[in-house]
């Protein structure tokens, strides 16, 4: 009760399938600003479907306290959206289309986007995309969309393909999401935060800024902030890991 938090099922458009949205407000009746946080993606099936409605409280807090609500999205094929795969997924590191995968997870962005503009307590002026890893990747590709009302975007260790079981630091297939994040950075109107951290083992320094740099070079605005090592021992988790919250 304490973070007004309600929950909504919302359908995707032309997909037969829906997404489960958690929404968290401040005190007050608003006009809010708002944030669409995203989630990311796990390695392996199960750890998706444990994701549930994407829960977490520290991090809401921190934006309640501020004055803005807080948009959760769970996207199709993750917890509590159910479905057989995750609908973004960008198929195998060998023949990977990161295309596909980042028009199905702004497709289910869009669907909340447009819900959440359609609420008398929430800004549709005053919103940001937040996103975390896929999330962060899915909030960059849905900005080139240039939905209104946008104001900026925040990735939180933005990318794809990452596996630090694997290829540690050294996600598959670098070079080829580059291209995408220098093929949408024109499309993109808003300033974009790439937020990293050096000790990060599913997204090495080298590619955090080989993607930083082939979007900055097609146009891309925005800065790269790269964080010390924490304690997490993945180094990944920059907006949910107790440890990344305060960085």
């Amino acid at each position: 009760p304490a973070l007004r938090e309600a929950v909504f099922t919302l359908p995707v458009p032309g997909m037969g399938a829906g997404i489960v949205v958690t929404a968290y407000r401040p005190p007050g009746a608003g006009p809010f600003p708002w944030i669409l946080l995203s989630h990311g993606t796990a390695p392996d099936a199960e750890a998706n479907r444990r994701i549930g409605r994407y829960r977490q409280p520290a991090l809401v807090h921190e934006w309640l306290r501020r004055g803005w609500a807080v948009v959760v999205p769970v996207r199709r094929g993750y917890g509590a959206s159910g479905g057989e795969r995750p609908a973004d997924s960008f198929g195998s590191c060998a023949r990977p289309d990161f295309a596909r995968a980042g028009e199905a997870a702004a497709l289910d962005l869009r669907t909340a986007i447009d819900w959440a503009r359609s609420q008398t307590d929430l800004d549709a002026g005053r919103w940001l995309l937040v996103g975390q890893s896929a999330g962060g990747f899915a909030s960059i590709v849905t900005a080139a969309q240039q939905p209104p009302g946008l104001a900026a975007v925040l990735a939180f260790a933005p990318g794809r393909g990452g596996n630090p079981a694997t290829r540690p630091g050294a996600p598959c297939a670098a070079d080829r999401l580059a291209d995408l994040f220098a093929s949408v950075a024109p499309r993109i109107s808003v300033p974009v935060l790439w937020f990293y951290a050096e000790n990060d083992q599913y997204i090495g320094p080298t590619v955090q800024r080989l993607w930083f740099e082939r979007f900055r070079a097609a146009g891309g605005q925005g800065r790269l902030v790269v964080v010390p090592p924490f304690r997490h021992r993945l180094g990944h988790g920059v907006v949910t890991a107790p440890e990344g919250i305060p960085l």
